[in-house]
């Protein structure tokens, strides 16, 4: 079964800009590692992983955009609630690339301390699956 973009706009309560800048950042990822892999690109982990860098802080300011436009408007509450839980998705999600960096980059880290970020994250987007049905 496919999520609908609406659904996962619902769950993720990113905007559809968002999602997009997501996938096209993980695109130019892709290709970055497989010619590193590949053995044609000698470039670093760190700087493989600029892409999805700047892709979290763009996410991170547009969420702030959307804060600062809904607090001009008089909306504090609904405006503090969407960016704290916005921030928190984009917190475990940079919070994962970053350990994955260190873990290819040093390989001291466990595996289940790189994906802590994600099982919490999962969690998280199961609770808001269960209160929408």
């Amino acid at each position: 079964m496919l999520l609908k973009l609406k659904e996962v706009i619902q769950w993720t309560r990113m905007t559809a800009f968002e999602l997009f800048l997501q996938l096209l950042s993980v695109l130019i990822f892709s290709v970055l590692v497989a010619m590193k892999v590949e053995g044609d690109l000698t470039a670093t982990w760190p700087t493989i992983f600029t892409p999805l860098f700047i892709c979290d802080g763009l996410n991170a300011y547009l969420c702030l955009i959307v804060f600062v436009r809904q607090y001009r408007e008089y909306d504090l509450k609904q405006a503090s609630l969407r960016v704290a839980s916005s921030l928190v998705v984009i917190a475990m999600i940079f919070t994962f690339k970053l350990l994955l960096c260190q873990k290819l980059v040093t390989g001291n880290l466990n595996c289940s301390e790189v994906f802590a970020p994600l099982f919490v994250l999962s969690q998280i987007l199961m609770i808001r699956a269960c209160r929408m049905h």
